[in-house]
């Protein structure tokens, strides 16, 4: 599902105005439709519905739902500033309401503020629209505490919730709205899908608007995406039945240690669960020896990076050569023989190199150099932290990341000329000029391991030919789809990183059936 800015949203406005002769009082009906829609769903005939209306298209769309619920609902707007409405589309639909018999009370008093959700059976709030940017006015504040104390009245929100940022997910002030539905009009905001802000949205409705027609697609660059099902179909590659397993390349897999065995296991089957034509595993003699009697399938080269020599680094690197892709540092514990294996594929020409958790710790013991590796290096590199180990190799505290993950991700990514997966809820894939947030996935993934599965799986289909951009953006959506479907299975408590390689061969599967 395409992504768009506040901003790009009010261009591409303008033009289905002014170019396509699409009067705007018609945009702001089918917004007030998709709004009376939702409402109908959450209140039954006859109940109250209180609608807070700013002065902007935003409580406009709250004026032409009210037009169209008052028949059935008794419908109360309450005028937040006192200001009417400045535009002409949100004074025709205030006009309408009002001619009608609706009722409109200025919020002019802290009492009367008090008294505005008594007896109330939903809450729809129409106060400021997705451009809203600064500081929320005092009377804001005081609406979202009132609305937030109401734990059994539904809420509702048109296309964002009081007190968070739509351009990119923060929150605005101390307190926010927490919305039961969020109707999100012409196109699905970057702030309506990434954290922080995501928890406060709650289930989202979305209605195009008629917005989504083939004129303006090409007139306006939208190369950003909220992953979904229908997506994710269109990433899985295409096999062709006359192929061998030389048509779908080489992955070398340098994961796992004494120390952390288990993530060779899961990083492994998961790549071999993903497409590629060969697999090879370079580990620790100990290592390999275990993972042949479960995983024959792959190619197995015994060889410990921990204490590694000028001569066995020259054969890894040349060993690198024949591989499409490349994964690190899975599990491998830190230390001088995995820095200097990084080192030397960061500064050679060669496949794309995935590194992950020890691969980009070792990195972080010299900041300013390991992102100048990775800016500098002749390879695509892909890079899978957890938002600590962003904060290891970016300088940025994690609190900080995590308050602006989609901005952070998105400069981090532009500026060392990467590819960057920050993993969480709403996993961000980015390369800086084109961004995917993920849909699936949930705390079922907050496991150690399930980062491994990840890793592996991303980096065949990596090896397979595929895009690196878009094999991570669908790895991580099949990742937490996996998840998904065994927590309904097992619970959110009973899943574990093994349960998944094989379950995500299962959700493949259906997307490829979808296609």
């Amino acid at each position: 599902m395409l992504l768009a800015s506040p901003s790009l949203i009010s261009r591409i406005d303008s033009f289905a105005t002014e170019s396509l002769g699409i009067p705007a009082v018609t945009l702001m009906s089918r917004a007030g439709e998709a709004v009376a829609r939702a409402a109908r769903e959450l209140v039954n005939k006859n109940g109250r519905i209180h609608i807070f209306a700013g002065k902007g298209n935003n409580g406009g769309d709250g004026y032409g739902a009210a037009c169209l619920l008052m028949n059935d609902y008794d419908v109360t707007v309450y005028d937040v500033f006192s200001s009417g409405q400045r535009s002409p589309e949100g004074k025709h639909f205030l006009d309408l309401f009002t001619s009608s018999g609706g009722k409109i009370i200025p919020l002019l008093s802290d009492d009367l503020l008090k008294e505005c959700t008594d007896e109330c059976d939903l809450i729809i709030d129409a106060v400021f629209g997705t451009g809203f940017i600064g500081e929320l006015p005092e009377i804001a504040t005081k609406l979202i505490g009132l609305f937030n104390s109401l734990t059994d009245t539904p809420k509702l929100a048109i296309d964002v919730p009081l007190g968070i940022s739509a351009y990119d997910g923060s929150l605005i002030g101390d307190v926010q709205y927490h919305a039961d539905v969020t109707v999100v009009l012409g196109f699905i905001k970057h702030g309506l899908v990434s954290y922080p802000a995501r928890e406060y949205v709650g289930n989202i409705k979305y209605d195009n608007i008629g917005l989504h027609n083939t004129a303006i697609i090409s007139n306006f660059s939208l190369s950003d995406h909220y992953t979904d099902y229908e997506l994710a179909s269109s990433l899985v590659p295409v096999r062709c039945e006359n192929s061998s397993k030389g048509s779908f390349g080489k992955l070398l897999l340098i994961t796992g240690s004494s120390m952390y065995p288990g993530a060779a296991h899961l990083s492994l089957e998961a790549a071999l669960r993903a497409g590629a034509g060969y697999v090879t595993y370079l580990g620790e003699k100990p290592l390999c020896d275990s993972l042949i009697l479960k995983l024959p399938e792959a190619i197995y080269k015994p060889l410990s990076i921990t204490d590694i020599s000028p001569c066995e680094l020259e054969r890894i690197l040349t060993l690198s050569d024949s591989h499409t892709a490349i994964l690190v540092g899975s599990g491998s514990s830190r230390s001088a023989g995995l820095y200097s294996l990084v080192y030397r594929l960061l500064t050679t020409e060669g496949a794309p190199l995935i590194l992950d958790a020890d691969a980009i710790n070792v990195l972080s013991d010299h900041p300013d150099e390991g992102r100048a590796l990775i800016r500098h290096s002749k390879r695509r590199v892909i890079l899978t932290p957890h938002p600590l180990e962003l904060s290891r190799i970016s300088g940025i505290p994690t609190e900080l990341i995590q308050a602006n993950r989609l901005n952070v991700a998105r400069s981090f990514a532009g500026e060392n000329n990467c590819i960057l997966v920050l993993k969480g809820a709403g996993t961000i894939v980015t390369d800086g000029k084109t961004t995917f947030i993920n849909s699936t996935g949930s705390s079922a993934l907050a496991k150690a391991g399930s980062g491994d599965v990840l890793a592996g799986f991303l980096a065949s289909l990596i090896a397979s030919g595929a895009s690196p951009l878009e094999a991570s953006a669908l790895a991580v959506y099949v990742h937490g789809l996996a998840a998904d479907r065994l927590s309904a299975e097992y619970s959110k408590l009973g899943v574990i990183p093994s349960d998944l390689p094989r379950e995500i061969a299962r959700q493949v599967a259906r997307l490829i059936k979808n296609q």
